[in-house]
């Protein structure tokens, strides 16, 4: 007769958590200490050191502090270990643990992905764009913009020819590139992940890992709103730009401006006193003073002059 053996190689899990990876391997928490055989899970909460029945060891993906590979004695050789800083109990040192495991640099790249270990900022998506083509640097952009994005809609923002070429161009490019620069790729394909801004579960989508440093107005930049009874007006200082780089959203009371110039991409989301006509708007850049003139949504543009006489139609 034949048995069904329920599956207890893994520990239970919280709610909503689920493996990212798993593999046999070895752990010790203390440097002096020999290794233990376990089972190393990495979930989208923690990092586990798993010894049937019982976890041995856990982290909290939000208290790893650090990643590094060291070589240490495994088994009478010399072998590539990941070693974790993580914040350990108040009052105490940061803790750290080394555990070995195949395809290490797969686990350290995962890590770092669900983690806050590595921040992006837009200097950093500079240089990596500075060395794509124009389809590398639409998608790099489009996902530092959004975050995630799945493949179709990748594929349309560069109008490919196919899924597979957007999947070359991230594999044999955009994720090289970023090795170079970052030491590891920079967009990761997720089965699921929780948007942490969002709280939205999202399904087979790339996204652009790390911790995002998004630009931020400096207190000495340029920026003034006047409200001139029918209008609003706009006057905010961009370095380096023309008005050909730039792109203006209204929607309501919120304007959004956008630089679509390579290497330079950024946008500022500005909140205006009175809603505007999306469709009516000047704007004038010189000597990096962008003047922007939105009419508000209860004027009207003044209708042309036509003449009136004193008899009827004619």
């Amino acid at each position: 007769m034949q048995r069904n053996f329920q599956k207890t190689s893994i520990p239970r899990l919280h709610a909503g958590e689920q493996i990212i990876l798993e593999s046999q391997g070895a752990y010790k928490n203390n440097f002096r200490s020999g290794w233990k055989v376990a089972q190393c899970l990495l979930t989208n909460q923690r990092l586990i050191m798993y010894q049937r029945p019982a976890i041995r060891f856990e982290i909290p993906l939000n208290d790893i502090k650090g990643i590094a590979v060291e070589r240490l004695h495994y088994v009478l050789r010399k072998r590539e270990s990941l070693c974790i800083v993580y914040k350990a109990r108040e009052g105490s040192e940061k803790g750290r643990i080394w555990f070995v495991v195949n395809d290490l640099e797969k686990w350290r790249e995962r890590i770092i992905s669900q983690t806050s270990l590595l921040t992006v900022n837009i200097e950093t998506i500079q240089k990596i764009a500075a060395q794509l083509g124009s389809d590398g640097r639409d998608i790099l952009l489009y996902l530092w913009e959004n975050h995630y994005a799945r493949i179709d809609q990748l594929a349309e923002l560069i109008e490919a020819p196919s899924h597979m070429h957007v999947l070359m161009e991230i594999r044999e490019t955009i994720n090289p590139v970023a090795e170079k620069i970052v030491g590891i790729p920079i967009l990761s394909f997720e089965r699921s992940k929780i948007d942490p801004e969002t709280g939205e579960k999202v399904l087979f989508s790339w996204w652009l890992i790390g911790q995002h440093e998004k630009r931020t107005q400096s207190e000495d930049q340029l920026l003034d709103i006047f409200d001139e009874g029918s209008h609003i007006q706009v006057i905010m200082e961009v370095r380096g730009m023309e008005a050909s780089d730039l792109r203006l959203e209204v929607e309501r009371d919120q304007l959004t401006i956008r630089s679509e110039k390579t290497g330079s991409a950024w946008k500022e989301i500005i909140h205006l006193p009175a809603d505007v006509n999306p469709d009516n708007h000047q704007m004038h850049l010189k000597n990096n003073l962008l003047e922007i003139k939105l009419l508000k949504t209860e004027a009207r543009p003044p209708r042309p002059e036509t003449g009136t006489g004193s008899g009827g139609a004619t």
